[in-house]
């Protein structure tokens, strides 16, 4: 269990310097010539290596919980209602969201499409649902603690 937990800092640390040093390039490594807007160079690796942290995010979301069921069965309960709560709350913000085309005067793009537009929506609700519980457990935690 020690070396387990040694190799995970050690990853995280990695994972932590990689993203600091893709940050520092992202924001201070020059800007792409000739663009229509301000687009920073290495704007395409920063994207890449947030895909990637995501897929190991919903991987280890996914295995850690099975894994705990068969050594805390009892425990494993807990992650498997945590996981069904989250896939509740994207649920609930699919339904909430919204695939109207927009009119955008000088947009001729091919993401203004009802798919892209209700993922989009999805994210963004989710992101706030999110945002707003983590305040609030902010806000509850001290309350509690200071009613202690």
């Amino acid at each position: 269990m020690q070396k387990i937990n040694k190799i995970l800092n050690i990853m995280t640390i990695v994972m932590f310097v990689v993203t600091i040093v893709l940050l520092g390039l992202f924001y201070f490594g020059g800007e792409l010539p000739n663009s229509q807007y301000s687009t920073p160079v290495y704007t395409e690796q920063l994207l890449w290596w947030s895909y990637l942290l995501f897929g190991v995010a919903i991987v280890a979301a996914l295995i850690f919980p099975v894994a705990r069921l068969f050594t805390r069965p009892k425990e494993a309960m807990k992650s498997f209602i945590a996981l069904a709560g989250i896939i509740l709350l994207v649920l609930i913000a699919y339904s909430m969201s919204d695939g109207t085309i927009m009119n955008i005067p000088g947009y001729s793009g091919a993401d203004n499409v009802p798919g892209t537009l209700k993922f989009t929506d999805t994210i963004l609700i989710t992101t706030y649902f999110l945002g707003i519980g983590a305040i609030g457990a902010i806000v509850v935690t001290e309350i509690i603690r200071r009613v202690r």
